[in-house]
């Protein structure tokens, strides 16, 4: 009888305990777009960058490999960037609303919209720091973007749908701009992982 093969998982190549984390939170109340981008010093032509996407309310928990992980390049796209390798080239966060039509600034920790690594203290092995993402005039988000928020988010919710409301014109198409923002969000499927309970991306 042959045996069930061993599910394959990509976090069986590094240890929790090595590995340093930042967790992002996102207190704009609305959805935002964090991307990371790694620039080597000695490949000024080259980045690699990630990217996830907060919901209101929720965090995202940014998993740096540790000391041992000094592998090549072709890994970066495929794990967790290392954390010495970020720290000693250039490596930042940038945050966006996915509402394209949203014109306020962005608190990324102490920054505006862009966070570099090295402006944080350096992190130990199984540390974590917390970074909050809020709204720059720290006023809280209109009701009306709110609940128009709340409908595109719902994935049953189609164009047709929208031109068949009897609402304002111009609710129908901030509504339809919305739906073709958030089309990246409506499309993840954020499934934790069986073996950690992480999103892996």
């Amino acid at each position: 009888m042959t045996e069930p093969e061993e599910e394959q998982y990509l976090c069986k190549l590094y240890k929790d305990e090595d590995c340093r984390f930042v967790n992002f939170i996102n207190k704009t109340g609305r959805p935002v777009r964090l991307t990371s981008k790694l620039q080597m010093v000695n490949y000024a032509n080259q980045t690699w960058r990630s990217t996830t996407i907060l919901q209101p309310a929720s965090s995202h928990l940014w998993r740096f490999l540790g000391d041992q992980h000094n592998r090549s390049l072709y890994s970066l796209s495929l794990l967790p960037d290392p954390y010495k390798l970020a720290l000693n080239n250039t490596y930042s966060w940038t945050v966006e609303y996915l509402d394209t039509d949203e014109n306020s600034d962005i608190f990324i920790g102490s920054q505006i919209r862009t966070l570099d690594l090295q402006r944080l203290e350096e992190i130990g092995p199984g540390e974590t720091v917390q970074i909050d993402i809020q709204r720059y005039d720290q006023r809280p988000c209109s009701l009306l973007d709110l609940a128009l928020d709340t409908i595109s988010m719902r994935r049953d919710v189609r164009s047709e749908k929208i031109s068949n409301l009897e609402i304002p014109q111009t609710l129908r198409s901030k509504l339809t701009q919305l739906l073709s923002d958030y089309s990246d969000f409506r499309g993840l499927r954020l499934v934790p992982c069986d073996r950690c309970g992480e999103v892996h991306y």
